[in-house]
C-alpha cells in the first residue's frame, strides 16, 4: 500500500493508483473527464498544474505493446482529443510521456506554459522539477484554476 496526497490535500491510499482510479476506489480532484471502454482521462491527481492530464488504460498492463487494437485506438483518440482541448484553451505545446517503470500503463499529457520554459528551460528532463515546483508553490488560486480547467476540458469532450 502507498499513500500520497492529492493537490487538494486529500490523502490517497492505494496498491495501484491506475487500477484504483479506473475502478472508482480512488477519487481524483475534479473527477473523471472521459471514460470509455478501455481508457479514462483525468487530471494528474498530485500536481496542481492546469491541464496536466493522464490517460489511464482500464486493464492492468505496463506497456503500449501490451494493448490490444481497440485499446490502442481508444488511447490514441483520447490523447488527440485531449491535446485539441488543451490547444483550444490556449496551450500551444504539450509533452507526452509514457514510461514502463510505472506498474500501470498511463500517458502524461503535460501542458507547456511560458513560466515553465522561463524557469526551467525546455525538454522532458525538466518535468519532475516543474511538478515539484508546482506542488511547492501552489496556492488556492492555482488549485481553483486547475479545477476550472478540468471542467473546461470535460465540456470539450461532451
Amino acid at each position: 500500500m502507498r499513500t500520497e496526497t492529492d493537490f487538494l490535500g486529500n490523502e490517497m491510499t492505494f496498491d495501484c493508483m491506475g487500477c484504483d482510479i479506473t475502478s472508482g476506489k480512488l477519487t481524483v480532484p475534479g473527477g473523471i473527464i472521459y471514460q470509455g471502454d478501455a481508457a479514462i482521462l483525468a487530471a494528474d491527481p498530485e500536481a496542481p498544474i492546469p491541464g496536466f492530464l493522464v490517460v489511464n488504460v482500464k486493464r492492468h498492463v505496463r506497456s503500449l505493446s501490451e494493448l490490444n487494437d481497440a485499446e490502442r485506438h481508444e488511447v490514441v483518440d483520447v490523447v488527440a482529443s485531449a491535446e485539441e482541448a488543451l490547444k483550444s484553451l490556449g496551450i500551444s505545446e504539450v509533452t507526452l510521456v509514457q514510461e514502463e517503470r510505472s506498474s500501470h500503463f498511463h500517458i502524461w499529457i503535460f501542458p507547456n506554459y511560458d513560466w515553465m520554459t522561463e524557469q526551467f528551460g525546455k525538454g522532458i528532463g525538466y518535468l519532475r522539477d516543474i511538478i515539484h515546483y508546482a506542488k511547492e508553490h501552489a496556492d488556492g488560486a492555482t488549485r481553483q484554476e486547475t479545477l476550472a480547467t478540468i471542467d473546461k476540458i470535460r465540456a470539450y469532450f461532451r
